[in-house]
């Protein structure tokens, strides 16, 4: 009997430290990079642009050439192996970046210092794509000296990640890319449309995706559909969004529900950091509007899925052994 506790107590206990070292796998490695790697600001400049456009960008961006050091050029080839697109000659890259690090108890912050020049993306927009990305407090500055949409940006934070040594993951990659190109899309395709406001739908995605993390990866595609339909309508959204622009953000939510993405410890913190500065900023905009909604409230037997996988294995260790 003593022989059989003591295996039921050493099987636990290596459950235990396989559980722990799961968790620890998750850990953010994109947030350590930036913390210990960026010391100075990181800059990435696209590649189409002009030495002198080079001069002007680095200027709007805040470039001080006294001290700062790190300049890089995402080249065609580059983007083309980021993105997973053909490497093409005649792509056009003119959307710079430059990423900062912050102090652990400051929040993740996207300046777009050419508001006029980046026409479809908008800094919220940057900035829910860069929390899915695993950044957690940065802050990055966007800026064009032409007009341009802004999608690529996003492809020279990754650049600037990956030379400093972070292992940000095809499906990191993928999937910011898939909320920026879902984001932009429905807010292009909504402009001027009656009951549409694009700080409502950041926040709801904000809500959308913290739900999916609460529930996991055994989430079922009705379920997500629910979290997302009823979170859009507790923002007045689901009514002015169409069929087509709701199954953008369904499909969204449930490839992030599959994905790795979820598990990092602070993907939830920081999205409520993300919610609240939105909301702050926004103002009178989310009056009578429910900011406690719960989207998580249609999987809340989600919650306790690895509970009930752990008292599972409890029960059975206890048949055999007790």
């Amino acid at each position: 009997m003593k022989f059989s506790k003591f295996v039921f107590s050493a099987t636990l206990l290596l459950v235990s430290a396989f559980m722990i070292s799961t968790a620890h796998a998750a850990t953010n490695t994109v947030q350590d990079v930036i913390d210990e790697t960026y010391v100075q600001p990181d800059y990435v400049l696209g590649y189409s642009l002009t030495p002198d456009q080079q001069t002007q960008t680095l200027s709007l961006l805040g470039y001080d050439s006294s001290k700062d050091t790190q300049v890089k050029t995402l080249t065609t080839s580059a983007y083309a192996q980021i993105m997973n697109v053909a490497d093409d000659a005649s792509l056009q890259l003119y959307s710079s970046v430059k990423i900062q690090k912050l102090a652990s108890s400051e929040t993740l912050t996207v300046e777009i210092v050419t508001p006029e020049n980046i026409t479809k993306v908008t800094q919220d927009m940057y900035r829910n794509a860069a929390v899915t990305l695993g950044i957690e407090h940065a802050k990055i500055t966007v800026a064009a000296p032409i007009a341009v949409t802004g999608e690529s940006a996003l492809a020279g934070i990754y650049y600037s990640l990956e030379e400093n040594g972070a292992k940000v993951s095809d499906e990191s990659k993928a999937l910011a890319q898939e909320e920026l190109s879902a984001l932009s899309t429905i807010n292009a395709e909504n402009q001027g449309s009656q009951g549409y406001d694009a700080d409502k739908l950041n926040v709801a995605l904000t809500d959308i995706k913290k739900a999916v993390a609460e529930g996991g990866d055994n989430l079922t595609e009705d379920q997500v559909r629910k979290v997302v339909e009823d979170t859009l309508e507790n923002y007045g959204l689901k009514d002015v969004l169409s069929a087509d622009h709701i199954t953008l953000i369904v499909n969204f939510a449930l490839n992030l529900s599959h994905s790795s993405v979820i598990k990092s410890s602070g993907f939830k913190e920081t999205l409520s950091s993300l919610k609240d500065s939105i909301v702050s900023n926004a103002k009178s905009t989310f009056k009578d509007i429910n900011l406690n909604f719960d989207a998580s409230g249609v999987i809340e037997s989600s919650k306790g899925f690895f509970a009930s996988i752990w008292q599972q294995i409890v029960n059975l260790f206890s048949q055999f052994f007790g």
